[in-house]
């Protein structure tokens, strides 16, 4: 959500925060950070904030410019849903005809990741969701569950902080994310619907189309639940537009597992076009570009509605989201990454993040026939190829900047830092063979995202990438390796372009392995909100 000086805490000065990008802020000037922009940030990037202010100013009237909350998403009738109802075949990045091909391949090469699956979708059901790795029991209370049926989420509740409830009744960017203890992005994280990917993989390794029925059952109920407790622009679960943005992209893609079952009749239909439709011009309208710096926020804002847009044909701002929205994204994508192939937040966790959210949106775009530049599948294999070069022995990256903890592909379970596999996700997605190393095994995250011609394309692809020590030298890194030994020093900038976001002030930072044991760590700079003085411990000095 990003790095919130003191000023804009919340009740760290007993106000109620509101979510920001940081930069230029009304309300809460500091003085001496606006200078340090102004010393740092192009001037143009500073008019364009201000020019976007006062587009909203004229829109919907001052005091409306000075908070993110002036729009509201209507909630769609009965009858609009039938109306608004998906038809016919849609493109996707996985092909559903390659289901019962996909999944007799899953079964016969990766049978404990297919194990793992359907525990985790199991858990699911019972409303036990993975947070930033750890199991947390987010079952809404006092609810009656039918014997097979899903037990609800509460999506109101901060999953790790149970004291804390945020309050479904207040706007959501009104609402305050700096309640003591607790910390926003988990409930967030719970909020991103990524159990949908579950459910609808579970579907693809069911044995009989009654089992197969039943987990899409699981996808539908999730879908009613949540536009039932969180009503648009309400709460929480929309307080910030990059989630919106992230769930759309969730639902948008875990669509292709369950599109084809017969329990996903017209109105089901209806009800994933409402949702889209909802979330996309919430997050349209509430685009995260009035701080003097974009960031990764900005770009997630973009993602959720191209990838809708190009999937998702039939909506009616489908192709506004496609084109218009889709021209924004990728100029923001060729921006943020830099030379190097880092990206320019100087944050690992964070690189990772928008690598699959990138990804994501590049692949939608080819299926639905109005790709990305050439220049920005090129930044995307940068991203790829200079985490690659930042690779443990374990199939780790180091901890550098902020660790986001959160996955736009979680199409299995990892770790926060586990990125061994993306490399050669890359190679095959993007059909570059650098991103490919000649000991790579094809990790079963190319057969959930792209069937088994995605594993038939890799395997044909040749090994031309590297593992060797390696300077990234606009993100300030190097990585040493002599036969299992590995160190990374770090000595970079801060984050987004220096304005200090996602990477601080903690600098000279080393990371020591041999083989999978790691001997020296970084301690990280502490979750966001929960304890803002060991935060500011932390990322305030090496």
């Amino acid at each position: 959500m990003g790095s919130p000086r003191s000023r804009d805490a919340g009740d760290r000065r007993q106000r109620t925060g509101v979510a920001q990008e940081g930069g230029l802020m009304p309300g809460s000037l500091d003085l001496g950070y606006l200078a340090y922009l102004a010393a740092n940030v192009p001037p143009w990037d500073i008019a364009r904030a201000v020019a976007v202010r006062a587009r909203r100013a004229v829109r919907g009237g001052m005091p409306k410019a000075l908070t993110p909350f002036f729009f509201e998403v209507p909630r769609l009738s009965g009858g609009e849903l039938l109306r608004n109802a998906l038809t016919g075949r849609r493109p996707s990045i996985v092909d559903p005809a390659e289901r019962e091909a996909t999944a007799h391949l899953l079964r016969e090469r990766y049978p404990e990741a297919c194990r793992f699956i359907l525990r985790e979708a199991d858990a699911c059901k019972r409303a036990e969701v993975p947070v930033f790795g750890k199991w947390k029991d987010c079952r809404k209370r006092n609810s009656d569950v039918e014997p097979g049926e899903i037990v609800p989420i509460d999506y109101d509740l901060d999953p790790i902080g149970h004291q804390v409830r945020y309050d479904v009744s207040v706007p959501g960017p009104r609402v305050n994310l700096f309640q003591p203890g607790a910390d926003a992005k988990a409930a967030w994280e719970v909020g991103r619907l990524q159990q949908l990917w579950r459910y609808g993989q579970a579907r693809w390794l069911a044995r009989s189309a009654t089992e197969r029925s039943a987990w899409a059952r699981a996808w539908i109920a999730t879908i009613r639940q949540f536009r039932n407790d969180c009503p648009v622009g309400m709460g929480v679960q929309w307080s910030v537009a990059m989630e919106v943005s992230s769930r759309a992209f969730h639902v948008a893609l875990s669509f292709a597992y369950v599109m084809d079952d017969p329990a996903v009749d017209r109105k089901v239909l209806g009800e994933v076009a409402a949702m889209l439709e909802e979330h996309c011009a919430y997050a349209e309208e509430h685009l995260e570009e009035t701080a003097a710096v974009r960031t990764n926020h900005y770009a997630a804002d973009l993602v959720g509605p191209v990838v809708v847009g190009s999937l998702f044909p039939e909506l009616p701002r489908a192709r506004f989201w496609r084109e218009q929205l889709g021209h924004k994204l990728w100029v923001e994508i060729e921006r943020q990454c830099r030379p190097d192939g880092t990206h320019f937040e100087s944050s690992t966790g964070y690189q990772r993040l928008v690598t699959e959210l990138f990804l994501g949106a590049v692949l939608a775009a080819r299926a639905g026939g109005d790709p990305a530049p050439r220049s920005v599948e090129r930044c995307v294999v940068g991203l790829f190829r200079s985490l690659g070069d930042l690779l443990k022995p374990s199939g780790n990256i180091p901890q550098i900047g902020d660790l986001d903890s959160c996955r736009g592909l979680p199409l299995m379970p990892r770790a926060a830092l586990d990125c061994g596999y993306l490399p050669a996700l890359g190679a095959a997605a993007l059909g570059n063979p650098s991103l490919k190393n000649p000991s790579s095994p094809c990790p079963v995250e190319v057969a959930w995202l792209l069937g088994t011609s995605g594993v038939e394309r890799f395997a044909s692809l040749p090994a031309d990438g590297r593992t060797a020590s390696h300077l990234l030298a606009d993100a300030g890194i190097a990585t040493l390796r002599s036969g299992d030994g590995y160190l990374c020093l770090t000595s970079g900038p801060n984050g987004q372009g220096g304005c200090g976001g996602h990477a601080h002030n903690d600098k000279n930072s080393i990371e020591l392995s041999w083989g999978a044991v790691d001997l020296v760590l970084d301690r990280g700079t502490f979750v966001y909100a929960r304890d803002p003085k060991e935060r500011d411990a932390r990322r305030g000095t090496s």
